[in-house]
């Protein structure tokens, strides 16, 4: 008998097919984005180079494999190029709150490592511990320590590199003692073999996920906040106790000495500037998100207009909504949610479940004859969502809404009641 679970990835999702959100994690440099299009077969991701992140934000990327529509998240770099170290938490911490709230969990987490690092100390191993507390101990069965760029360097080197990650408690050692798997990425079977050792795990809550939610507790008061705030709070004082040098060597330099002087005031400077923008991080982790929040709403409206040019140029590309199913639909959209806000994805979530509740309905009356298309999902979604939303969930062209918002024959006016809010 022939399968008809793919062996290989395919670029479509598939209708009905169970979901995978699988998060790849590490520092900038680590691969993770050349993981991710190897596994995905996605061209369109684009690769940084030397130490240059080009993963801004979150961004997933679904595609089909072994019966499962699977969603990889892209993340930043713990130690990414142009954001610092709470706004790469800051980032993370958002996405994985909002998850939470509507009900989405995470099958596992791969966590990329170059084994050409020789070391694993300084911001390596406080990012590392960072990680190790936003994950917490009840999901570390469903984590993949995996290491890469195996193609370069002497492979000795490299093994020993491995059995000093594997077996040092600071390192990787307490992780897999509880459960987490080790894995080497060498080509695209071992990258493919690491996503299929995750699919079909029972999804796990991460520790900051639950601290954010259940607890309430504000960023600087989870376990990982409080790692990086330690980190601010050492080179705070590390700063000011320069400053307090220099301030000293400034007024023990003679007057007529104005080239050293020059030197110190330049140096002092640098300091306070440095002092000022660590200042800036420590608040950044204390603050209240609902003012950004509220932001960025407005700022999200005027992206519209840029987003609306950028698809017309694209539109032959863009898939029709007439085409779809509304199981389709909604697939599609769930593989996008990661791209909107989290008060949105609560509201998407919400009429998807109302609807869902009425294609069945509908389905039954006329013995499986008619269905619901994707137009129903999309005019209900008008109602509750900006455009620019929509947009973002695949669906940027607008429409009219015609009699032929159920497939099938005989559409009554009754399964169109209650559509809206």
């Amino acid at each position: 008998m022939t399968s008809n679970v793919a062996l290989e990835p395919q670029k479509d999702i598939v209708d009905g097919a169970p979901w995978a959100f699988i998060a790849v994690m590490g520092v900038t440099g680590s691969g993770k984005s050349t993981f991710i299009k190897t596994v995905s077969g996605n061209e369109d991701i684009e690769i940084g180079h030397a130490l240059e992140s080009c993963t801004a934000d979150l961004v997933g990327y679904s595609f089909h494999f072994r019966g499962y529509n699977v969603n990889l998240v892209d993340t930043p770099g713990f130690n990414d190029t142009f954001k610092s170290e709470t706004e790469v938490l800051q980032l993370i911490a958002d996405w994985l709150g909002g998850s939470y709230k509507s009900d989405t969990r995470l099958s596992g987490i791969i966590y990329l490592h170059s084994i050409n690092n020789t070391r694993m100390e300084g911001s390596a191993l406080r990012n590392f511990k960072m990680f190790r507390q936003l994950c917490g101990n009840d999901p570390l069965k469903n984590i993949v320590l995996a290491t890469t760029f195996w193609e370069i360097g002497d492979e000795q080197k490299s093994l020993d590199r491995e059995k000093e990650l594997s077996t040092r408690e600071d390192f990787w050692g307490d992780m897999l003692a509880k459960g987490s798997a080790i894995k080497r990425v060498k080509d695209r079977n071992s990258a493919l073999d690491i996503v299929s050792g995750l699919l079909g795990k029972s999804p796990k809550a991460l520790k900051i996920q639950r601290e954010l939610v259940e607890e309430e507790k504000h960023l600087v008061d989870t376990a990982a906040g409080q790692v990086v705030n330690e980190e601010l709070v050492r080179l705070e004082q590390k700063y000011k106790e320069d400053l307090e040098r220099m301030q000293q060597q400034m007024d023990e330099v003679r007057e007529h000495d104005n080239e050293l002087r020059e030197i110190l005031e330049k140096e002092q400077k640098k300091l306070s500037k440095d002092l000022d923008r660590l200042q800036k991080q420590q608040e950044q982790l204390k603050y209240d998100r609902r003012a950004e929040k509220r932001k960025m709403e407005n700022e999200f409206e005027t992206r519209l207009a840029d987003m609306q040019l950028e698809m017309a140029q694209h539109q032959s590309q863009q898939l029709k909504v007439g085409d779809v199913s509304f199981e389709q639909a909604t697939a599609l959209m769930r593989a996008n949610e990661s791209k909107i806000r989290t008060e949105e994805r609560e509201e998407l979530e919400k009429k998807i479940a109302e609807l869902t509740k009425k294609n069945k309905a509908v389905k039954k009356k006329s013995g499986g004859k008619r269905k619901m298309t994707a137009k129903v999902l999309v005019k209900a979604l008008q109602v509750i969502l900006p455009a620019t939303t929509i947009a973002l969930l695949g669906f940027p062209i607008p429409f009219p809404v015609s009699s032929s918002m159920f497939q099938g024959s005989g559409s009554s006016s009754d399964d169109l009641a209650g559509l809206s809010d």
